[in-house]
């Protein structure tokens, strides 16, 4: 009978267990995930215990690196909505710069850690990209001031940390010579070498014109440290060839000081005391040379000239101009004897023939073409071109005289030195 009501009560059970709705063994404990989307409980736990929790982030959007790897599900997620979850890296970790970095976090930080800083990456978009040996310091070894502004605020001066090396320095002698403390103004970030003291220019060019590219450092030019009043041009220019090309030069000394008095700007020198001898910065040659050489064929002697060289003055238009010129040769000292100035031949000789440079007939030219009207010779000329002495007006002016003829041969004749007579 006893066992007849136990298994009464054993087909109960089992009868209730069949009924029973289908999960209601996993309902002993509620579910904490009010949301999951698409995913199954199996998706992160496993059998073994609800704690062992295992989840492959690669499937998201966001990939767990470095230091992320070891933070619980709960340190970023809600676990009610795993949906949910926000990337900004502040709603985790507390801003030690007090937002004056920005809220790009990954600018200069990785999951590697806090402390692992990328540089050369943080300053890559600031007024100061190449760190050069810098890159190996920390921040705060340059951005010294704490808290608020650290990094947007002014940072250490250079010589904080350089001041052993401006007071060391020997080549140029930084302290002795009194250069300013601002590193910056002469140095690149990158490295100390190639320094850039562009002032330099204003006094004599060596970043620009002919110096440029040729000098190592201070010393090629300046021989003595302590003073860099002191220098030297004649290292590289050496006696021999520049003796050369300076032979005929009015005053030239091989000697630095002489050399600096004519070549200011490191470039050609100041020849302006050639236009007392002949003029080639104003008149008719100006800019019509481009080296001394144009005109001076002999590199030994400034003395020797020509007028004849590229293509100046060639002979076959020379020859006309000059047809029936007493004294007249294709030659540079005749030319130089006749135009000192290189303009216009004066002929002063002209006088003794016909007052040309006096009396009445003075300044009433302008060119020899304006009385001899046939170029390839002077012994032919008119008096009645150009508008002067016309015939009506001479006509009226010799009524009655005896012989007169409207011919320049005659004018000549009666008139020898251009008056009345």
């Amino acid at each position: 009978m006893r066992n007849d009501r136990h298994r009464v009560a054993l087909g109960a059970v089992l009868l209730a267990a069949l009924l029973a709705p289908r999960g209601a063994a996993a309902q002993g404990r509620a579910s904490p995930h009010q949301n999951l989307g698409a995913m199954e409980c199996t998706d992160c736990h496993r059998t073994t215990h609800w704690r062992d929790v295992s989840f492959d982030h690669r499937r998201t959007s966001f990939q767990l690196l470095g230091q992320h790897q070891t933070v619980p599900c709960a340190g970023c997620h809600d676990v009610r909505n795993f949906q949910g979850a926000v990337r900004a890296c502040g709603c985790c970790h507390a801003d030690p710069h007090r937002g004056d970095a920005g809220l790009d976090c990954e600018r200069c930080h990785s999951e590697t850690g806090w402390r692992q800083v990328g540089a050369l990456e943080a300053h890559a978009r600031t007024r100061l990209p190449d760190l050069g040996v810098h890159a190996a310091l920390r921040c705060e070894d340059c951005h010294r001031q704490t808290g608020a502004q650290q990094f947007t605020g002014a940072v250490a001066p250079c010589i904080a940390c350089h001041q052993r090396t401006y007071d060391a320095t020997t080549n140029p002698q930084h302290r002795t010579l009194g250069f300013a403390t601002r590193c910056e103004t002469c140095h690149q970030f990158a490295t100390w070498e190639f320094a850039l003291f562009a002032e330099h220019d204003a006094i004599f060019g060596i970043y620009s014109g002919s110096h440029a590219g040729v000098w190592r450092d201070c010393s090629t030019c300046h021989t003595n440290a302590s003073d860099y009043r002191t220098y030297t041009c004649t290292a590289c220019h050496t006696q021999a060839p520049t003796d050369r090309s300076h032979n005929g030069i009015p005053g030239y000394v091989w000697e630095s000081t002489a050399c600096l008095g004519c070549h200011p700007r490191g470039t050609g020198g100041d020849l302006s005391f050639h236009d007392a001898r002949f003029p080639i910065f104003s008149g008719t040659h100006a800019s019509q040379w481009q080296a001394c050489a144009d005109c001076h064929t002999d590199p030994s002697s400034r003395q020797v000239f020509s007028c004849m060289t590229g293509g100046c003055h060639p002979q076959a238009t020379t020859d006309p101009s000059h047809q029936s010129i007493p004294g007249y040769a294709y030659t540079a000292t005749q030319c130089y004897s006749c135009h000192p100035d290189g303009r216009g031949g004066t002929f002063a000789q002209h006088d003794a023939v016909f007052p040309i440079y006096s009396g009445p007939h003075r300044n009433r030219w302008s060119s020899c073409a304006t009385c001899h009207t046939d170029p390839s010779s002077r012994s032919v000329f008119t008096c009645t071109g150009s508008g002067c002495h016309q015939q009506t007006e001479m006509d009226n002016h010799h009524r009655g005289i005896a012989g007169y003829t409207p011919d320049a041969a005659a004018c000549l004749r009666c008139h020898p030195q251009g008056r009345k007579p």
